[in-house]
């Protein structure tokens, strides 16, 4: 059985430079890989893959807790605390948007 391809919105700092986030939408997976990720501080152990380089986080996977150790994660990746503020993980879109 084949799966379909599913989307993927990528992040690049502002400044320019190459894309240091992907967010993957592969139903039923909701990813956010970190192109560098093998190489950032990951004290909560929320980075998974086994890749030289990147990794990734299942949303699905994550509680409450995991909301400021992702933040700080993304900070690192993009070199900016002030991008990882303009990601509203709590977000519940509604019905009717």
């Amino acid at each position: 059985m084949m799966r379909a391809v599913g989307r993927t919105l990528m992040y690049a700092p502002r400044s320019g430079g190459p894309v240091v986030l992907r967010l993957v939408v592969d139903p039923p997976n909701l990813l956010l890989h970190f192109a560098e990720g093998a190489g950032l501080p990951d004290p909560s152990g929320l980075l998974r893959g086994e890749g030289r380089r990147g990794r990734y986080v299942c949303f699905g996977a994550l509680t409450a807790a995991d909301y400021a150790p992702l933040l700080a994660l993304i900070a690192a990746a993009t070199g900016s605390s002030d991008t990882a503020r303009e990601i509203d993980l709590g977000h519940k879109p509604s019905a009717t948007a």
